[in-house]
């Protein structure tokens, strides 16, 4: 299972050609959102075991699903949590 708060997995790009890195910044960018909407839902469910749909995600955020898919570690249509008392305590600051 995935660990509690959710870690996203990001891009980088060392090379000199600056449209990529521009587009890898963006796109990194949008991966920050992804990880704090994922940790978002999580710390405002009270159930034990939550399911994360990426397409969910990706409606709340305006953005492609694949780009959840990739930014998320988990199966093709979501990832499954178990938010356990002390993953709780670490997902307080993400409370709304």
């Amino acid at each position: 299972m995935t660990t509690v708060p959710i870690r996203a997995t990001r891009k980088a790009y060392r090379g000199g050609d600056q449209a990529k890195a521009q587009r890898v910044a963006d796109e990194n960018r949008i991966v920050d959102r992804i990880e704090l909407r994922a940790n978002e839902v999580l710390a405002n469910c009270p159930d034990e075991i939550q399911t994360l749909l990426f397409g969910e995600i990706a409606n709340d955020l305006a953005v492609d699903v694949n780009l959840v898919r990739e930014a998320l570690s988990g199966g093709h249509n979501g990832v499954t949590v178990r938010v356990t008392a002390a993953a709780r305590e670490l997902l307080e600051r993400f409370k709304a």
